[in-house]
């Protein structure tokens, strides 16, 4: 009897959680591969388009009582490219109007947790973000952790795309969204300082704000923000005391970074900060390992010195930079992470950052940044110095005072 009563609960559990099996493109036979070309970007004037090019979306899935959101958002200014995933469960119980999404409808999917009229608060919320460099499996599949990943797909039936859950078994419809409202970027980009010298204060304060708008949270009643966001129609303000589940880490790392550079006298310094400038056009050169197009943001003699004291410098001619400057971009730098763990990198990590030392004030004459020294001279950045650790010194040593420098290999390194 025992087991009968258990067989029962367990069919009807099953059929309780079963997917909705009749939406078109839910078997495999409807679908096939869907290689979105992200090299297109995003554009979010171009609907279209981004349904068919871009990751970046929500994406719907329900069973019989549960509806499930994700949101995709895909950063290229990031390091390698990261992409900032959110998943959320909702209750169909808990729906105020009790209305769900059907296979005939595809609802503009809004910020702050509702579907068209309604507005509901999710049952569970996962927020993580994670590396398109190690995301991708060929060019139909992404990765969400070691054991997990999502099957890109289109329907052969309709011209729609979506992702299918492996382990769930579970289609997700991607369906048509986009921030509302003012400053959108926020939701979208990551931002680096080059970026916030553009607003005033004032924007930055109402742009995470707008976050918070978007998201229906609750402004304080006699406060400036329930005031301003009362009077823009595209905001269904005042409803969630906590918005928590909703915001993205996308949303919260730019919150983060915009609060650090509001501070007085960080602002003004970073946006008259012409280093930011430079930074950037050096970072992009790096990667390409054309030293002859650096050679005008070097200065030269370039310097080389020993992390101890006593050690000579080493002077570095234009000819021999591009020998040396390979091995340099090849040390290893030591650190500590959030965590108080350990952590190593090499020297060239940096320059695949967008933003490498986001919390580190940066001086107007001369910064450091992993073992490399920047100094401003006659009005003109400079990478003037490098400092090489004691394995690598008494190797570039050798090879300067050579009478041939050998072009760099790993083998000679």
């Amino acid at each position: 009897m025992i087991y009968i009563l258990f067989l029962i609960s367990t069919v009807v559990y099953g059929q309780s959680k079963s997917a909705n099996n009749n939406c078109p493109c839910s078997i495999s036979s409807e679908i096939s591969n869907w290689k979105p070309q992200l090299a297109k970007g995003f554009d979010t004037k171009a609907t279209a388009d981004n349904f068919a090019h871009s990751l970046n979306g929500m994406y719907l899935s329900e069973d019989r009582d549960s509806l499930y959101q994700i949101k995709i958002i895909i950063d290229a200014k990031a390091y390698g490219t990261f992409v900032h995933f959110q998943h959320l469960s909702f209750s169909k119980a808990k729906l105020l109007s009790k209305q769900v999404t059907t296979c005939e409808q595809l609802p503009n999917v809004h910020d702050g947790g509702w579907i068209n009229a309604s507005i509901f608060s999710p049952v569970k919320a996962i927020n993580k973000k994670f590396a398109a460099s190690t995301f991708f499996l060929g060019e139909s599949n992404f990765r969400i952790n070691k054991t997990s990943s999502y099957r890109l797909y289109k329907c052969d039936k309709e011209t729609k795309f979506g992702i299918f859950d492996l382990n769930k078994q579970r289609y997700y419809r991607k369906v048509h969204w986009e921030p509302e409202g003012s400053f959108t970027e926020i939701s979208l980009v990551g931002f680096i300082q080059n970026d916030l010298k553009r607003y005033s204060k004032q924007q930055l304060a109402e742009m995470k704000n707008a976050v918070y708008a978007r998201y229906n949270y609750a402004f304080k009643g006699n406060g400036k923000w329930y005031a301003h966001f009362n009077k823009k129609p595209g905001y269904r303000w005042n409803y969630f005391k906590d918005i928590t589940p909703f915001i993205t880490t996308l949303e919260k790392d730019n919150i983060e970074y915009i609060t650090g550079f509001e501070g007085a006298e960080y602002y003004d310094n970073q946006k008259s900060n012409d280093f930011l400038d430079f930074w950037e056009k050096l970072r992009t050169m790096v990667p390409e390992n054309d030293t002859d197009k650096l050679n005008d943001l070097i200065e030269f003699p370039f310097t080389i010195k020993g992390v101890e004291d006593g050690i000579p410098e080493l002077k570095v001619s234009k000819q021999q930079f591009a020998s040396v400057w390979p091995m340099l971009l090849e040390q290893e730098n030591f650190g500590i992470n959030g965590s108080n763990k350990p952590v190593s990198s090499l020297s060239k990590s940096v320059f695949n950052k967008a933003d490498a030392f986001a919390a580190q004030m940066l001086h107007t004459k001369s910064n450091n940044i992993a073992n490399l020294v920047f100094q401003k001279m006659n009005g003109l950045w400079k990478v003037s110095r490098a400092y090489a650790d004691p394995d690598l010194y008494p190797k570039l040593q050798r090879m300067l005072t050579a009478k041939k420098v050998k072009p760099f290999t790993k083998k000679n390194q």
